[in-house]
C-alpha cells in the first residue's frame, strides 16, 4: 500500500521571490508594494535598507534590522546569511514580537540566480516546513531586457523560472521593441503570466496574490497562446540552452514510485533542472498534491483544497537548462518501463 503524501503540522506562509536583472525596476516596484495598505500582513526582506525610501513609511524600529512600516509591512535586512534572517523573522512571529504577517517576499540582487535561493530554503529542515515557494516575479527592463537577455545568462535564468513577468519602462520603448521584447520572453518562459503595467505599475495583489487557506489552485497554470514552449528568439545562444516542457498524465499514480523517480532525476542532472512543479493525481488521495523541485531538492509536497478545472490528472512542468524534452522522457521510460497508461510530453 503506497505511503500517503504527508499534511504538515503547520500551514506554510507563502513565499515570493522578487527578482529582476540590474537597474530593471525591482526597487521601484518594491516601494509600491511596500506602501501599499492591501500588503500590510507581508514581511520583506531586502539587501540594504539604505536602497529603499523608507524614511516617510517608518513607524518603528524593533530591532537594527527589522523595521515597521505606516502599511503594516515588517521590513527586515537580509545581511550576509539568508536562512538566519528567515529562520530569525519567523521566530519572532512566533513570538508575537512581530505582527502575525501572512506572506514572506524576498528581494534579490540584480545578478542573483533564484535557483540557489530556493534550494537554499528547500534544503532547511526548519524553513522548509514554514515556508512554501508561492513564485518567483521578474522584472524585465523593455529598453534593455534585450540587450541583457543577449548578454547576461543570469537575465535569461531570471526569465526561465518565473512565474510572473513584469516588463517596466513600457513608456521608453516604440510598439515594435515592445513585441520583440514580449515574443523573446515568450519563447524563453511560456507558461508565466507576463503582466504590462501602466504609468501606476502593477497592482501589488496582481504580484503577491491572496493565497485562500487551502493554497491556490492556479499557480502552475499556464496562460493561453504563449507560442513555442522553447525557442531560439534572435539566435540568442543563451535562450538556445533553455526548455520548458511539461508531463500530463490521466491515471492515478503511485506517489512512492513517483518520488523515487523524481529524487534520482534530480540527484542525477539536479544543475540542469532549474524547476519543476505540478499537481499529481495519487492513488488514494482526493485531493490534488503538489510538488515543487529545484535543481537537487525536492520541495516536502502537500494538498490543495480541490481540483482546479479540468478535474484530476498529473500536470507537472519542467523548466532546463541543457537538457531538453528527450532526456527527461528516456528517464521516465527507463525507470517506468513502457506501459499502456504512459504520459503525455509536450
Amino acid at each position: 500500500m503506497p505511503t500517503a503524501v504527508p499534511d504538515p503540522a503547520i500551514r506554510p506562509l507563502p513565499f515570493v521571490l522578487l527578482t529582476g536583472f540590474l537597474g530593471s525596476g525591482k526597487t521601484t516596484l518594491l516601494n509600491r508594494i511596500l506602501a501599499d495598505p492591501s500588503m500590510g500582513d507581508t514581511a520583506v526582506l531586502i539587501n540594504e535598507f539604505g536602497a529603499i525610501g523608507l524614511d516617510h513609511l517608518l513607524v518603528a524600529s524593533v530591532t537594527d534590522d527589522v523595521v515597521l512600516l505606516e502599511s503594516g509591512c515588517v521590513c527586515c535586512s537580509v545581511g550576509d546569511d539568508l536562512g538566519a534572517a528567515l529562520a530569525t523573522l519567523l521566530e519572532r512571529r512566533r513570538a508575537g514580537e512581530l505582527p502575525p504577517f501572512r506572506r514572506v517576499v524576498l528581494e534579490t540582487s540584480g545578478i542573483a540566480d533564484p535557483g540557489p535561493i530556493q534550494q537554499r530554503i528547500l534544503a532547511d529542515p526548519q524553513l522548509a516546513p514554514q515556508l512554501r515557494i508561492e513564485g518567483v516575479v521578474t522584472v524585465v527592463d523593455a529598453l534593455l531586457g534585450e540587450c541583457n537577455l543577449e548578454r547576461h545568462p543570469e537575465c535569461t535564468t531570471q526569465v526561465a523560472v518565473a512565474d510572473r513577468l513584469v516588463v517596466s519602462k513600457l513608456d521608453l520603448v516604440t510598439a515594435d521593441q515592445r513585441q520583440a521584447l514580449i515574443t523573446h520572453l515568450r519563447a524563453l518562459n511560456p507558461h508565466a503570466s507576463l503582466l504590462l503595467p501602466g504609468a501606476d505599475g502593477p497592482m501589488p495583489e496582481d504580484l503577491l496574490g491572496n493565497p485562500a487557506p487551502g493554497g491556490r489552485a492556479d499557480w502552475f497554470t499556464p496562460a493561453p497562446d504563449h507560442g513555442a514552449a522553447s525557442g531560439r528568439p534572435g539566435g540568442s545562444a543563451h535562450a538556445e540552452r533553455y526548455a520548458t516542457f511539461s508531463l500530463r498524465w490521466n491515471q492515478p499514480l503511485d506517489w512512492e514510485d513517483f518520488r523515487a523517480w523524481v529524487e534520482d532525476l534530480l540527484l542525477a542532472r539536479g544543475d540542469s533542472i532549474l524547476r519543476m512543479k505540478g499537481l499529481l493525481h495519487v492513488h488514494g488521495e482526493i485531493r490534488p498534491v503538489v510538488v515543487q523541485g529545484v535543481q537537487h531538492s525536492l520541495y516536502p509536497p502537500a494538498r490543495l483544497s480541490a481540483w482546479p478545472d479540468g478535474g484530476p490528472r498529473t500536470e507537472i512542468v519542467f523548466i532546463t537548462r541543457d537538457f531538453p524534452r528527450e532526456a527527461a522522457e528516456l528517464s521516465f521510460r527507463q525507470f517506468f518501463g513502457p506501459g499502456d497508461a504512459a504520459p503525455r510530453w509536450s
